[in-house]
């Protein structure tokens, strides 16, 4: 049997304190894998580039906001896989963080708004989103296996780990 590649992404959720509870920035894919689906701020890990370089990187090709790669902390790891369609499984790395500058401004790619943690709206997000996404919005760190089913919409099975102590993310910047 042949070994399928996983696809290398990342995501990234930046989080705020406001008057009336924390609040998480997440975007409508605007194209691409998830096209109307509410989705984190994130993407592809580019060739030669490490998760946490594709992290900044992303959100500031999708929202126009700057953090930095010490303000990131690492909130683990989620593995998809699409049996129907093994070509898109991938392996995310996921970063949290409460710092960054600059202003919001949607791309051509995703129109980013900020939700309540306490309502996230789950019925317009990928099916694991349910799952896995409260654990790393509370700042717990999660190793997480997601299959889905034959129709690559609804959650077939799931390992989720809640690990112990959150470091922040370092990285090697690679040249």
């Amino acid at each position: 049997m042949l070994a399928v590649m996983m696809t290398p992404m990342c995501l990234v959720f930046l989080l705020r304190d406001t008057p009336g509870g924390q609040e998480v920035l997440l975007g409508l894919k605007q194209r691409g894998f998830g096209t109307g689906r509410i989705v984190g701020i994130g993407g592809h890990v580019e060739p030669g580039e490490t998760d946490l370089e594709a992290g900044v990187r992303e959100t500031f090709e999708e929202t126009g906001l700057r953090v930095a790669p010490a303000d990131l902390y690492d909130a683990g790891r989620v593995v998809f896989r699409f049996p129907a369609s093994p070509g898109t499984d991938m392996s995310v790395a996921l970063y949290r963080t409460t710092t960054w500058t600059g202003e919001l401004v949607a791309s051509d790619e995703l129109d980013p708004q900020w939700h309540p943690v306490a309502a996230l709206p789950t019925d317009r997000m990928w099916d694991d989103s349910r799952i896995w996404l409260p654990h790393v919005l509370r700042g717990e760190l999660i190793d997480a296996d997601i299959t889905y089913d034959r129709s690559g919409s609804l959650v077939a099975q799931v390992s989720l780990i809640v690990l112990p102590d959150p470091k922040p993310a370092r990285s090697t910047i690679s040249r």
